[in-house]
């Protein structure tokens, strides 16, 4: 068996501590060399000659904007001394608010069934622990997500949604209906603040920027949507007033790693 080294190709340090050569020809023909050794490969690393210097900033852009639409979330729940008796009271007043907020102006596709629940109610044990072999009734739950698009309605349906049923109010999200233009104008700026921090620091350096020699977007090219927290839960038969709200602005981000040689 022959063993070849190819000069130049790898370079090899190794600390050998054990070679043990074991010849057993008479069965196998074959000569085994077995080394017990510590085997480190070193890579030749280093910046090839001629090549050119470069500097790497990151730019984060960001374009502030109304919020022009909102997803309400709102349910009902309703206790009952069987499933058929709750899950039937949840299913009317469901019902009743789907219509009550078709009826305001609301599209179907814009409202959907996020959840339905249906769980025993467990009494308690003389200790006051529950106990689940007590089934004193049961709740049911609907839980409905609805897009508004139009916010000047908003906090008319709300107050509407409760008139017709819901008894639960899980928040408010503000956003964006449409984002793009708005990612693309953040890009723009994340690209300028980028090159901006490079110009500065390459003066600083005595250099000037060569052209760019790789960009990557880091992350964002979106929004973050403003949530309020849960408003409230109602048992009242009428709501005299609509829901007062605030629409936030949202904030669009980009962010961007650009790569730039320095002119020579």
């Amino acid at each position: 068996m022959a063993f070849h080294i190819w000069p130049k190709m790898v370079t090899l340090t190794a600390n050998i501590f054990l070679a043990e050569v074991k010849m057993n020809l008479r069965h196998t023909g074959h000569v085994a060399l077995i080394l017990a050794a510590g085997l480190m490969a070193v890579p030749a690393m280093g910046i090839a000659e001629g090549a050119a210097p470069t500097i790497t900033v990151s730019g984060e852009g960001r374009v502030t904007a109304p919020a022009d639409m909102a997803t309400i979330r709102i349910g009902v729940q309703h206790e009952g001394a069987t499933t058929a008796e709750a899950l039937d009271a949840t299913s009317v007043a469901t019902a009743a608010i789907l219509e009550a907020l078709e009826t305001a102006g609301i599209k179907r596709d814009d409202m959907r069934t996020t959840g339905v629940g249906l769980v025993p109610r467990y009494g308690a044990n003389v200790l006051g622990n529950i106990d689940y072999s007590k089934i004193e009734g049961y709740t049911s739950t609907n839980s409905i997500a609805v897009d508004v698009y139009d916010l000047s309605l908003l906090g008319g349906l709300l107050a509407d949604a409760v008139e017709a049923g819901a008894n639960t109010i899980d928040g408010v999200t503000f956003g964006l209906a449409d984002h793009e233009a708005l990612v693309d104008q953040a890009r723009i700026d994340a690209v300028n603040k980028a090159k901006h921090a490079a110009e500065v620091y390459a003066q600083a350096a005595g250099e000037s920027l060569g052209s760019v020699m790789s960009m990557t977007e880091m992350g964002g090219g979106g929004f973050y949507a403003v949530m309020s927290e849960p408003m409230m839960r109602s048992d009242e038969a009428a709501v005299k007033y609509d829901v007062p709200l605030a629409p936030s602005n949202i904030d669009v981000t980009a962010s961007v790693s650009i790569v730039w040689a320095l002119a020579e």
